[in-house]
C-alpha cells in the first residue's frame, strides 16, 4: 500500500494482485454507504466489472451500474449526461462511493462525476491498463475534451482508493502494455535511477 496526499487529501493505492475481487471489502473499511455506483465502458465491463460488481454486492452494497461507451472520441460531456441520470434517478447521497472500472478515459469521466455529483462524492479507481494504474488514476486530475480542444472542462478530485489489480492487465493488448510501460520508462528516467535499470533488464 503507498499513501499519496495531494490538496490536504490522501489516497491509498493498494497494488495485489486479483485486488478486483476484495474492492468490496476494501471499500466497506472505508464506507458505511448502503449503495456504491459503478462506471465502466462497453469494453471493459463484459470482462472485469463483473467480478467488481459481485465484490460490492458481497461486501452489502446495493450497486448501481453505468456503462460508458468506449472511446477517447467519447470523452466529453455529452458522453456523461445519460450518467447523471441514472445515478441522481437511484437516489444516492453525498456518501455514496462511485467505483471506477477502466482505463484512463473511463477513469477521468469518472473522476469528473464523481468530483461534480451533489458537489462531490468519493471516488475508487480500478484501473485496468498499465498506464492507468502508473499515471492516470492517480493524483485526481480530470478532464474531458471539448470543441474548442482537448481536455478543457475538468476537476481535481481525489480518489479514496486505487486498487491495481495486476492481473487485470494479462487482456490487454502488446500495444496497450508498451503504452503503459513507456510511461513508467519516463517516470523512472526523471526520479528514479536504480528502477530506470530494472525496466532496462525486463
Amino acid at each position: 500500500m503507498i499513501r499519496v496526499g495531494a490538496e490536504g487529501r490522501e489516497s491509498e493505492i493498494v497494488v495485489r494482485t486479483g485486488g478486483a475481487g476484495s474492492v468490496g471489502a476494501m471499500l466497506r473499511q472505508r464506507s458505511k454507504a448502503p449503495k456504491a455506483m459503478v462506471v465502466t465502458d462497453s469494453t471493459v465491463g463484459p470482462l472485469h466489472a463483473r467480478t467488481v460488481v459481485a465484490s460490492l454486492e458481497a461486501a452489502g452494497f446495493a450497486v448501481v451500474s453505468h456503462t460508458l461507451p468506449a472511446g477517447e472520441h467519447h470523452k466529453k460531456l455529452e458522453t456523461l449526461l445519460p450518467a447523471y441520470g441514472t445515478f441522481l434517478s437511484a437516489e444516492i447521497d453525498r456518501g455514496t462511493p462511485l467505483v471506477a472500472v477502466g482505463g484512463g478515459v473511463t477513469g477521468a469521466m469518472a473522476l469528473l462525476l464523481a468530483a461534480t455529483l451533489l458537489r462531490g462524492v468519493p471516488l475508487v479507481q480500478v484501473p485496468t491498463t498499465l498506464m492507468a494504474m502508473v499515471d492516470s488514476a492517480i493524483g485526481g486530475k480530470t478532464a474531458v475534451n471539448h470543441a474548442a480542444g482537448k481536455n478543457l472542462i475538468g476537476a481535481f478530485h481525489q480518489p479514496i482508493l486505487v486498487l491495481s489489480d495486476v492481473r487485470l492487465l494479462g487482456t490487454l493488448p502488446d500495444a496497450e502494455l508498451r503504452h503503459g510501460l513507456a510511461e513508467c520508462v519516463k517516470h523512472d528516467a526523471i526520479r528514479d535511477p536504480a528502477h530506470f535499470s530494472r525496466l532496462a533488464e525486463v
